[in-house]
C-alpha cells in the first residue's frame, strides 16, 4: 500500500470513467442515491447545465442554425464536501481534495462505479482517466521553489528580471498505445494570499480545500498530472482495476521527474 506524506502537495484528485449512455438515468437515481447516502455521500443535488450546439442548416450551407442543448448531472458527496460523485448520462466522475493513498482512493472511485453498475447494469466502458494536481511551495524558511522543482520545468522567468511573472508553463504530452500521458507545471507569482488556482475547466469546484492550502503568497507552482486511457472494452471491474492501476503508475512516475529529493524530504 502506498505511504501518505504528512506534507502531501496533492490538494485535487479525480478519477473519471465514460461508458455507455443510460438515456433513462433518472430512473435508477434513486436506488443509486440511497446506496450512497448509506455509504456516506449523503449530500444530494441533480444539476442541469445548458449550452448551445451549433449546426449547419439543411441545404444552406450559410446558414447556421444554433440548439440549446440540456445536461443533467448528478452530485452525491459526503456531509464534509470534501469528496463526491458526478453521474452523468455516460460518465461517472470520483474527486476529492482529502485524497489519501491510491489504494483508498480507488477503493471509493469503484465503490461509486460498482452502485451505477449494480443498478443500471453497464455494458462497456470507452475512457478511464485520472488526474492530480499538487501545489508545491517552499515551506520552510530561506528555501527558494527551484529546490523543490526539476530545472526543466522552471522555465527562463528568473532571467528576465526585474519583470514579476505573470505566468509560466511546461507540458510535456506522450502517448503509447491507446494511453495518454499529460504532465503541466505551472508558474504563478500570487500577490495576495489566497488557496491555490484551480484550471478553469475544472470550475465550479463546490469541494472545500483543507486549510493548510490557505494563505498561499508569492511564487508557487501548480503540477496539473493527467493519465488516461481511450478505449472500447466489455464492462469489467477486473480491467478497469487493472488499467487505473498502471495509469496511477504512469503518472506517478511523471510527477517524480518534476520534483526533487529535497521536495520528497519535506514532504514526507
Amino acid at each position: 500500500m502506498g505511504k501518505k506524506l504528512s506534507k502531501a502537495p496533492i490538494y485535487y484528485a479525480l478519477a473519471q470513467v465514460r461508458f455507455n449512455a443510460l438515456l433513462q438515468l433518472e430512473q435508477f437515481v434513486p436506488a443509486i442515491q440511497e446506496s450512497l447516502r448509506q455509504a456516506d455521500y449523503p449530500d444530494f443535488e441533480r444539476m442541469v447545465a445548458h449550452g448551445v450546439a451549433v449546426n449547419m442548416s439543411p441545404g444552406q450551407q450559410n446558414s447556421i442554425v444554433p440548439a440549446i442543448q440540456t445536461q443533467v448531472r448528478f452530485q452525491f458527496l459526503n456531509a464534509r464536501r470534501t469528496a463526491g460523485f458526478n453521474l452523468e448520462p455516460d460518465g461517472l466522475v470520483f474527486h476529492t481534495t482529502e485524497y489519501d493513498t491510491f489504494e483508498t482512493f480507488s477503493k471509493a472511485f469503484f465503490l461509486g462505479l460498482k452502485t451505477v453498475h449494480d443498478a443500471a447494469k453497464l455494458s462497456f466502458s470507452s475512457r478511464l482517466g485520472i488526474r492530480y494536481l499538487d501545489v508545491v511551495r517552499p515551506l520552510r524558511d530561506g528555501e527558494t521553489l527551484p529546490e523543490y522543482l526539476a530545472p526543466s520545468v522552471m522555465g527562463i522567468f528568473d532571467k528576465l528580471s526585474p519583470r514579476r511573472l505573470q505566468q509560466a508553463m511546461s507540458e510535456t504530452r506522450t502517448t503509447r498505445d491507446q494511453t495518454t500521458l499529460v504532465s503541466r507545471t505551472i508558474l504563478l507569482d500570487q500577490a495576495e494570499p489566497s488557496g491555490p488556482a484551480m484550471p478553469e475547466e475544472l470550475h465550479p469546484i463546490v469541494l472545500g480545500l483543507p486549510k493548510r492550502f490557505d494563505g498561499i503568497k508569492g511564487l508557487y507552482a501548480i503540477i496539473d498530472t493527467d493519465s488516461f486511457e481511450e478505449k472500447r472494452e466489455d464492462f469489467s471491474f477486473d480491467y478497469l482495476e487493472k488499467t487505473l492501476k498502471s495509469l496511477h503508475d504512469e503518472l506517478a512516475k511523471s510527477f517524480a521527474h518534476t520534483v526533487t529529493d529535497h521536495a520528497r524530504e519535506v514532504w514526507k
